[in-house]
C-alpha cells in the first residue's frame, strides 16, 4: 500500500488513535449508517493528516489568480448543478457563463505573458550567444524536437549541401536500382 516506511507508520499510528477514540464511543447504540460514516471519516481524516491530499499539477504558466478564478468557477458550477428551481438555475447559469469567460480570458492573458517572457529570454540568450538557454527556451515554446537528418553523400563520398544536389543524387540512386541486374546496392 504505502511504500514510504515513515508515512506508513504515521498512517498506522494515526489510524489506531482514531479507532481508539471510536471504540470508546462505540458503546453507545447507533445505526449501521452512522457506524459506517464514523469508520469512513476515521480513515479519511487519518489519510489527510498523515499522507496529505494529492497535489494536482497545473501548467507552469497559470498564475495563482487564475487558479482562484478556476476554483470560483467550480463552486458556481456546483451551485448550478445542485439548484432545484428554474430561476435559481438561470441565475446560476448566468453567473457561470460570466465566470467561465473570466477564466478563459485570464488563462489566455497568462499564456500570452508566459510566451512573451520566454521569447524575451530567448532573444537575450541569442544576443549573449548562450546557445543552451536559447535552445531550452525554443524547446519550451515549440514543444517539438527536430530529428536530425542524415547527410546525403555523392559517389565520391563528399557531402552534398544543396537540396538540388541531394535530389539529383537520389534520382541517380533510384535509377541504378531500377536497372535490370543485381539488386540495388548501397552507393
Amino acid at each position: 500500500m504505502l511504500e514510504n516506511k515513515t508515512k506508513k507508520s504515521e498512517f498506522q499510528i494515526e489510524l489506531k488513535n482514531r479507532f481508539s477514540i471510536f471504540q470508546n464511543a462505540a458503546e453507545e447504540i447507533i445505526s449501521i449508517e452512522d457506524h459506517w460514516q464514523e469508520i469512513k471519516n476515521a480513515f479519511t481524516t487519518a489519510c489527510e493528516t498523515s499522507v496529505g491530499l494529492k497535489n494536482r499539477k497545473h501548467q507552469e504558466w497559470i498564475t495563482p489568480e487564475t487558479l482562484v478564478k478556476v476554483e470560483k468557477r467550480k463552486n458556481i458550477k456546483n451551485i448550478l448543478n445542485n439548484s432545484k428551481t428554474r430561476s435559481a438555475k438561470q441565475s446560476a447559469s448566468r453567473e457561470y457563463t460570466i465566470a467561465n469567460k473570466d477564466v478563459r480570458n485570464s488563462a489566455r492573458r497568462d499564456k500570452r505573458a508566459f510566451v512573451d517572457k520566454l521569447t524575451a529570454e530567448a532573444e537575450e540568450a541569442a544576443r549573449a550567444n548562450n546557445i543552451k538557454a536559447l535552445y531550452d527556451n525554443i524547446k519550451l515554446l515549440t514543444g517539438k524536437y527536430q530529428k536530425g537528418s542524415r547527410p546525403v553523400k555523392s559517389k565520391e563520398g563528399k557531402t552534398l549541401n544543396t537540396h538540388e544536389e541531394q535530389m539529383k543524387r537520389w534520382v541517380e540512386h533510384f535509377k541504378g536500382c531500377a536497372k535490370p541486374g543485381p539488386t540495388c546496392k548501397k552507393s
